[in-house]
């Protein structure tokens, strides 16, 4: 009886250490897969398998196995010429899902169209995501010259007119975390990097009602942003009009702004906002 009872208890434990390698073997190949998504989107083309390998910190084999799995599953695609991948059309699936659940986009359509209409510029709509700014939908301008900016396009908020409306609506503790996890780097000779004075400049925002990118991501460009509330007077994220500096003249970018924070502001109240901060 003894002996049955040692042998049941080494076989147990021999099953519950196998069960554990599976489950940590598991779980690293789920981060190596992720790994792999984030890798291929910071290329934005196609990489071989030994670069991803590479860039994950594990053998070509490893990597070519893992590839394969998530090719068969649609999250990558191969190239049969090439022999490269690239990101598969189930994640553009999963982002198109994800964008629909944002039934802020359907509101906000129409409010950027009318941006559009009305400064011949372009619109942009964004929220706030981990720190980071990050683009939802936009409206190009009718002129020939565009703004390059995409959906899903991740930016610091410092330098920004969409982060900094956003952030005058946030908590001064929330504010500070952002600040101090993001940093104030230096984009352009404009942008502002001392605490302080962006800090001050925070406080000018928040009295104007909106938010002015002075040529302090890009050069050349000028953006002027307001924040859009929902019915619970939280943020719901922001909209931005950009433009080429000749056309978005600081003669006309106060213009604008009023512009962009009355529509902001009927915007948010057609999402239920009742005037009343949080």
């Amino acid at each position: 009886m003894d002996m049955v009872s040692k042998t049941d208890v080494s076989r147990d434990l021999t099953q519950a250490k196998r069960r554990t390698g599976e489950s940590r073997s598991t779980i690293r190949s789920v981060v190596h897969a992720l790994k792999a998504l984030d890798y291929l989107e910071s290329c934005g083309d196609e990489a071989g398998v030994t670069e991803i390998g590479q860039a994950l910190g594990v053998h070509k084999s490893t990597a070519s196995r893992l590839l394969a799995t998530m090719e068969s599953k649609g999250y990558v695609a191969r190239n049969d010429i090439t022999g490269k991948y690239s990101l598969g059309m189930r994640v553009v699936e999963l982002a198109k899902t994800k964008l629909d659940q944002l039934d802020l986009r359907t509101h906000a359509r129409p409010f950027l169209e009318e941006l559009v209409r009305k400064t011949e510029e372009t619109a942009h709509l964004a929220v706030m995501d981990q720190g980071s700014i990050v683009y939802i939908d936009k409206v190009d301008t009718p002129h020939t010259l565009i703004m390059r900016s995409k959906i899903g396009y991740r930016i610091s908020p410092h330098c920004t007119a969409l982060g900094k409306a956003i952030l005058t609506a946030l908590p001064e503790a929330r504010i500070d975390a952002i600040l101090q996890e993001e940093g104030l780097q230096r984009f352009t000779p404009n942008t502002i990097t001392d605490l302080l004075t962006f800090k001050e400049h925070l406080r000018r925002v928040k009295s104007q009602g909106f938010a002015i990118d002075d040529e302090e991501h890009e050069e050349g460009i000028r953006c002027v942003a307001a924040v859009i509330r929902n019915h619970t007077g939280h943020i719901a994220g922001a909209i931005s009009v950009s433009g080429p500096a000749a056309r978005v003249s600081r003669q006309r970018v106060d213009e604008i702004g009023v512009l962009v924070r009355d529509v902001c502001l009927k915007l948010s109240k057609s999402l239920g906002y009742n005037g009343n901060h949080t």
